[in-house]
């Protein structure tokens, strides 16, 4: 937030902002407009993939409405004012140049805020390229307005892949996945709010469960709540986690619950579940890849008996394929050495509670255990 806020406050710097779907960056956004007040124009729009650089600049300026005076007809005549749309300022065919233009007019009266949030979906190199070529030329003309494009990637190529000639003019803001520490807050905060009070044992199983997900923890500490509430307790205790994650199961994403059912389902036995469960649980970088030995170290765990990769290398290629269970993962590197995460960043936390929930695993002092 510091970041993002110096960048508002020094001319001919503008924002990207990007991390993980999930991990909070729309709600940073969000936050950042409330620190900057009524004198600034804030206009904030959410891309589709049906977007393009024409189609973002007429909604985003639309949400930004200025007087204009014109004088009256006749002597004496009083000037008339006229509310008009920030839209209005734009050419029929939209280019960087005509953007310039567009807020150059706005920042005669008060400096623009322009949120680009999801710039991911939209689809094609044109975008990027335009909205690279804009960000420069605003910055060239000193024109005082910013520009924030907010998105998923892992990096900033990800989301302007023409960044290396605007670098000097871009405030780059990673996002990161929340500390421990930091879901631990979300779950205190909300529980002093509610005027309840919170077992550590409850907090700490929660903040290990999310992974860094403000969403999950968020979810398990109200379902967690409503548990103890039901129950006739204005305290939270440990022994509200499970029942917390069986009642928050059913308001998780559908996309996540069928990505899950297709992975595993089976009417047989076979170790899906608790492979897909050990990739979740793996060690991984700062990418979020991990590898079979990983996989390997928590599937001894979950299963309580040794489990060598050859065992479990058609899973992994199962859940990186195209078929009716792939999709789930994304392979890289070489034969015998690849490296694997997750397409859906929110689906570990997901696969973890469900293990939970079906008692493959447990939780105790922060250390995950077999079932």
């Amino acid at each position: 937030m510091a970041a993002v806020y110096a960048a508002l406050n020094q001319a001919g710097q503008h924002v990207v902002i990007y991390g993980d779907r999930g991990v909070g960056k729309t709600s940073l956004s969000r936050v950042v407009q409330l620190l900057v007040g009524d004198q600034t124009f804030i206009a904030y729009y959410t891309c589709s993939s049906d977007d393009s650089f024409g189609s973002i600049w007429p909604h985003l300026l639309d949400e930004i409405e200025f007087t204009v005076s014109r004088p009256g007809t006749g002597f004496g005549a009083e000037d008339k004012t006229q509310v008009i749309s920030a839209k209005s300022l734009l050419d029929e065919s939209v280019t960087p140049d005509g953007v310039r233009r567009a807020l150059s007019v706005l920042a005669l009266d008060r400096p623009a805020l322009l949120f680009v949030d999801e710039f991911d979906r939209v689809r094609g190199s044109d975008a990027a390229r335009l909205m690279a070529d804009t960000i420069k030329i605003l910055s060239d003309h000193a024109v005082d307005a910013t520009v924030v494009l907010v998105g998923v990637g892992d990096t900033i190529d990800d989301l302007v892949r023409e960044h290396a000639s605007i670098g000097r003019s871009i405030v780059q803001v990673k996002m990161p996945r929340m500390t421990l520490e930091e879901s631990s807050q979300i779950i205190r905060a909300g529980m002093e709010a509610a005027e309840m009070t919170v077992d550590e044992a409850f907090v700490l199983d929660v903040a290990q469960l999310s992974q860094g997900m403000p969403h999950y923890t968020h979810l398990l500490g109200q379902h967690g709540a409503t548990v103890a509430l039901d129950n006739g307790r204005l305290e939270v205790t440990a022994g509200d986690v499970v029942p917390a994650i069986k009642s928050a199961i059913s308001q998780v994403s559908q996309t996540q619950s069928r990505t899950y059912h297709n992975a595993t389902f089976s009417n047989r036995e076979t170790l899906h579940k608790q492979v897909l469960l050990a990739c979740a649980l793996a060690d991984k970088d700062d990418l979020g890849f991990f590898g079979a030995p990983s996989v390997r170290d928590q599937l001894k765990i979950i299963a309580r008996r040794n489990v060598e990769i050859p065992a479990f290398a058609s899973h992994l290629k199962e859940f990186s394929g195209t078929d009716v269970r792939g999709g789930v993962l994304q392979k890289a590197g070489a034969r015998a050495r690849f490296r694997y995460r997750f397409i859906d960043p929110l689906l570990p936390p997901y696969v973890v509670m469900r293990g939970r929930n079906d008692g493959l695993v447990g939780l105790v002092g922060g250390e995950i255990f077999g079932g």
